[in-house]
């Protein structure tokens, strides 16, 4: 009882898997019910950043005249969130994320979306136009800044909840460690005392910008033109996006077809993603659908995987799918090659074939182990899939066949 208290308190401080390994012989062995229960572990103390560097942050912003703030996974907590969207208020700045805090700010009317790679075309000019970020629980990586092109000319000031976040991430002009919440308090409180006036960066051109782009977001795209028996990627997914409710969790596998996947098929809310990616290996997804749908209450949990890595580990989570009768989807995105050698091979000129692979029928063999499948190879059996995926509350598999050649990252 001792050791599985202490792979708790492991888990929840350090932030990281903990795998609790206990021997045949101990696991039939009957507790003590006299036995004290494993305690929560202890709550961390919290405290808003040192006053010091609190002036400086606030003396930054005050001189910036378009600052932006950006929100990572390390400030997700509601009452994080709550003190940030304070502060933007207070120095009138739009709001960004990190992909892994995707949906936040979901709902606020000067939200940018994604900061990064996946941003869009509002988002990126805003960006390039600010003169100040201020980061909160955003570890500032490549992704993030679009290796560090964001931040040029820029004055960055960062705000982690501990040192451990960021080694190997862009340097900011100014780190402050500290709780987020409260120490967008204290900023706010900094400003209030020297009266310091908003920037007025969130002006109505920006409001006018930003809601003409979320409602070309929620406008189907055309169809990109592709080979006979396939369809386009964006179009496909953007439209399976629609007949999905918005508050989903969605499981993203790793391959080129992620960032699409990311871009439309957004969540509302941070912990509604669950990222895969980490180990940087294709074929992790299915097993991490399994857990996360039984974490998600009931509430539908999409997966999106490649042909190669749901080859890898898929088949055989079927049956757990069908035996849970969990209410999920899973769009496969079948081009029938492994797309990183694909990339590789095609942008040197040189022949592919050694990349393409022969998959069965992903969607006769879902059918055949239970669950309700749908082929998408034209424009009719997408509608088929979209309704099956907005009817559905069983497992559900959708075949995506694409065009290998006309697959953009």
């Amino acid at each position: 009882m001792v050791d599985l208290e202490r792979a708790f308190r492991l888990a929840a401080h350090q932030r990281r898997p903990v795998v609790f390994n206990m021997r045949v012989d101990l696991q039939w062995q009957v507790a003590d019910a006299g036995q004290p229960s494993p305690v929560l572990p202890p709550e961390l103390p919290r405290a808003s950043a040192a006053f010091e560097p609190l002036e400086e942050a606030a003396g930054m912003l005050a001189s910036a005249r378009r600052p932006l703030i950006l929100a990572g996974r390390g400030a997700i907590s509601a009452e994080a969130r709550d003190a940030i969207l304070a502060l933007a208020r207070r120095i009138e700045a739009p709001v960004a994320t990190t992909l892994k805090a995707q949906g936040l700010f979901d709902g606020e009317p000067f939200n940018l979306g994604i900061c990064g790679g996946l941003s869009h075309p509002v988002a990126t000019d805003a960006i390039m136009k600010s003169d100040c970020i201020l980061a909160f629980g955003a570890s500032l990586s490549k992704h993030t800044t679009e290796n560090g092109a964001y931040l040029q000319g820029k004055r960055v000031i960062q705000i982690l909840p501990d040192i451990q976040e960021n080694f190997r991430m862009d340097r900011p002009d100014l780190q402050l460690i500290g709780d987020p919440a409260l120490t967008a308090n204290a900023i706010i409180k900094l400003l209030d005392m020297a009266e310091i006036p908003g920037s007025g960066a969130t002006d109505e051109d920006l409001r006018a910008a930003l809601e003409a782009e979320a409602r070309n977001f929620a406008v189907l795209p055309a169809a990109g033109v592709t080979a006979p028996g396939t369809v386009d990627m964006a179009w496909a997914l953007r439209r399976l996006h629609q007949a999905l409710p918005e508050d989903r969790v969605l499981v993203a596998d790793l391959g080129r077809f992620v960032t699409r996947a990311w871009r439309n098929l957004p969540v509302n809310n941070p912990l509604n993603l669950v990222y895969t990616c980490h180990f940087g290996g294709i074929g992790c997804g299915l097993g991490q659908l399994v857990g996360a749908a039984t974490a998600a209450g009931g509430r539908k949990t999409v997966l999106v995987a490649g042909d190669g890595g749901f080859l890898l580990s898929g088949l055989g989570e079927l049956a757990t799918l069908k035996r849970q009768n969990a209410n999920t989807v899973i769009i496969v995105c079948n081009d029938g090659s492994y797309g990183a050698e694909h990339v590789q091979l095609a942008s040197r000129g040189m022949d592919v074939a050694v990349s393409m692979i022969d998959p069965p029928d992903f969607a006769a063999v879902a059918a055949a182990m239970g669950l309700r499948a749908q082929r998408v190879s034209d424009a009719d059996s997408l509608a088929t899939a979209a309704a099956l995926v907005k009817e559905s509350r069983d497992p559900v598999l959708i075949d995506l066949r694409l065009d290998a050649d006309k697959i953009e990252m």
